[in-house]
């Protein structure tokens, strides 16, 4: 019997280990956190594969215990996210591609587009927890509840409280998914010519955009709203950064996105800019300044 469930939990693993992965990142918004804690996962449920009582379930099993791994390494760690802090952005390209569906733009089946991610760090952690066990695993309630230590009115409450207040971060869901390439491309072009005016045609007048420096790179330490303003801060930064920079469209967090180099730093990384379409605009820009989450775009751009 310890055999046959030891056998169930391995290939269950090896089925779902790229979405284990997938769920530990949104779970942390960390790509070397989603490493580790997808491992220590797994390990956990290969050595507890005695404590498997349905093999039918073994899928939900095993995200119950990825998000026990989750939460504890979240209540260790405790720290509280600044407003500019965003999430690493991630190069994976057998992640499930997403559909062209404008009705289901909030919480799609394993989606690691950056924006959500992102969103998905400003709810508590058994929020998160509670949202995507339900939502996005389709896990039942009672099975929620029990991973986070509670019944199932509660877990029920909090999923509500979940999805409010996902929505309250996401800002507005509106939005193309995935985001309009054509757009993203005309971005890239704008960025590498340093060029205002052709940003500016690229922009909604209620744009909104953030820049993540880490606490390294002096950048704002609030959003900035609506276009002018945005616009303003481009200028500045074409004045302050003389060297030309060359722009990529690469696929990130399975959308494109755009990475800006030095060609004097031999193509060092400078930037990726992750940006929300709607009707042929930008209406959110998300810009990646941190060394520490831009080190390994390297390896996409090479």
């Amino acid at each position: 019997m310890r055999q046959e469930r030891t056998v169930t939990v391995l290939a269950a693993v090896e089925r779902c280990r790229k979405r284990l992965w997938g769920h530990c990142y949104r779970m942390t918004g960390g790509r070397a956190e989603a490493d580790d804690l997808s491992q220590e996962a797994i390990a956990r449920a290969i050595e507890r594969a005695d404590d498997l009582e349905d093999g039918a379930a073994v899928e939900g099993w095993l995200f119950r215990i990825a998000t026990t791994v989750c939460l504890d390494h979240l209540r260790r760690e405790r720290r509280a996210r600044a407003l500019t802090e965003l999430v690493d952005p991630v190069a994976v390209d057998d992640l499930v591609p997403l559909p062209a569906d404008p009705e289901a733009t909030v919480l799609l089946r394993d989606d690691v587009r950056l924006a959500v991610v992102v969103a998905l760090q400003r709810l508590a952690p058994k929020q998160r927890a509670v949202l995507l066990l339900h939502d996005v695993c389709g896990l039942p309630l009672a099975e929620v509840a029990s991973t986070i230590g509670t019944n199932d009115n509660a877990a029920k409450a909090a999923l509500r409280r979940a999805r409010a207040a996902l929505d309250r971060a996401r800002g507005r869901t509106d939005v193309d998914v995935p985001v309009d390439s054509e757009v993203v491309e005309r971005l890239a072009r704008a960025l590498e010519s340093r060029s205002v005016d052709a940003l500016a045609a690229l922009l909604a007048d209620d744009v909104w955009g953030v820049v993540d420096g880490g606490g390294v790179v002096q950048v704002a330490r609030r959003p900035t709203f609506g276009a002018r303003a945005l616009l303003r801060r481009f200028a500045n930064l074409v004045r302050r950064v003389t060297v030309p920079v060359e722009c990529r469209v690469v696929h990130l967090n399975a959308e494109p996105a755009v990475v800006a180099t030095l060609l004097s730093a031999g193509h060092a990384v400078f930037a990726s800019v992750h940006v929300e379409t709607s009707g042929g605009r930008i209406v959110a820009m998300r810009v990646i300044r941190d060394p520490a989450k831009l080190i390994p775009l390297q390896e996409v751009i090479q």
